[in-house]
């Protein structure tokens, strides 16, 4: 491998990490940021529902959802 390829990939790989590290400590900001701890496990959640969709566990996890939500649904819906 070239050193310019070389050189280019550590580059992209710092900018990475400088980013990611940047995203935290904003998110921090001497306080903590529930939007952005939300949104991480929000996505976190998503992605086990969308990766493993038969799996027992997932099951349990989408029927308490629909269960906790269904209050709020039907008030919503103005089915009380």
């Amino acid at each position: 491998m070239s050193n310019l390829i070389k050189f280019v990939q550590s580059q992209i790989e710092k900018k990475q990490n400088n980013d990611i590290e940047q995203t935290c400590i904003n998110a921090i900001d001497t306080k903590l940021n529930y939007q952005f701890m939300y949104k991480q496990l929000e996505s976190a959640v998503e992605e086990i529902l969308i990766k493993y969709p038969d799996d027992p566990v997932v099951n349990e996890l989408r029927a308490n959802l629909v269960r906790n939500l269904k209050p709020i649904l039907e008030i919503m819906l103005g089915n009380q």
